[in-house]
């Protein structure tokens, strides 16, 4: 099994041949601590869920209002 690196400036895992990281180019020749890396993959990640989850729930909304205006005009002709 290869040996592997993590990059500190972007957070990928690349293989202990590369001097230079293949995704960002930053120098990988540093000693890396991985709960630095660790913890700003995992921000990263809870970024993106968030923005994931703030989306559902724009469509969700949007949904409803939809139903709301058709309960409404269904709710109208009913009446009348």
């Amino acid at each position: 099994m290869d040996e592997v690196k993590f990059c500190s400036s972007c957070g990928k895992l690349t293989s202990s041949c590369y001097t230079y990281c293949p995704w960002c180019g930053k120098s990988l020749e540093s000693k890396t601590d991985l709960s630095q890396v660790l913890s700003r993959s995992m921000d990263k990640l809870e970024k993106i869920q968030l923005a994931d989850r703030l989306h559902e729930l724009e469509k969700l909304e949007t949904c409803l209002d939809n139903l709301e205006e058709e309960l409404e005009a269904f709710l109208s002709k009913a009446s009348h």
